[in-house]
């Protein structure tokens, strides 16, 4: 009798804990059917930089990758005021903002011929200059008057050997979008950073 009644104990609680793990992954189930996957739209930054040929030199240019301000990674910033910032849902740039940036300026120096030759530190042997630099701002700020996308950048160019200052500065670009739409703002956006790469390889070519 004592037997029998442990085996129908037993039983039970087996029967219990089949029935909460059905219930459990029925639950789980009918949670998932109720939310709808909605994929990332990425945009991507194309700046179009037209560099004028300049007078050559022998030096070697060394670019190291651009820092980048905590909040300027791949989600899209808006900023509504001077101290409220915040990011698009489901969308995304295609690239690291400093990345775009940092080749940009790359590409730009060398079609520039002003430096034997333009490449990020630890791929040419001893440069002659260094340049480094913070991406401080990427982001949409709105405004009554419409909004705009803002690219701003601090730089400085460094001779490789001693350290020395040889330029710094920091610049910006803002550019109007055409719509209230992200397509407007990365358009918007790459005008702004082709006009900050531009500025800012007029002024290093000088050095």
């Amino acid at each position: 009798m004592l037997i029998r009644l442990r085996f129908q104990l037993v039983s039970r609680s087996r029967w219990v804990l089949l029935l909460a793990s059905v219930l459990s992954v029925t639950l789980g189930l009918s949670n998932c059917a109720g939310r709808t996957y909605k994929p990332v739209v990425r945009y991507s930054v194309n700046p179009k930089i037209e560099t004028p040929r300049v007078e050559a030199t022998e030096k070697l240019l060394a670019i190291r990758p651009l820092e980048a301000a905590q909040p300027y990674k791949l989600k899209i910033v808006y900023r509504e005021s001077d101290y409220v910032l915040g990011n698009y849902p489901d969308v995304e740039w295609a690239e690291l903002p400093r990345d775009v940036v940092t080749r940009a300026l790359q590409d730009a120096l060398s079609s520039s011929g002003r430096f034997r030759d333009v490449g990020l530190a630890g791929n040419l042997g001893v440069p002659d200059l260094i340049l480094t630099g913070q991406l401080r701002r990427f982001e949409e700020v709105r405004a009554p008057e419409g909004a705009v996308a803002l690219c701003e950048v601090r730089l400085e160019l460094r001779e490789a050997i001693g350290g020395k200052g040889r330029w710094t500065a920091t610049l910006s670009a803002k550019e109007p979008l055409q719509a209230a739409d992200l397509p407007s703002l990365a358009a918007a956006m790459s005008r702004a950073v082709e006009k900050v790469v531009q500025e800012s390889v007029v002024a290093i070519c000088k050095q």
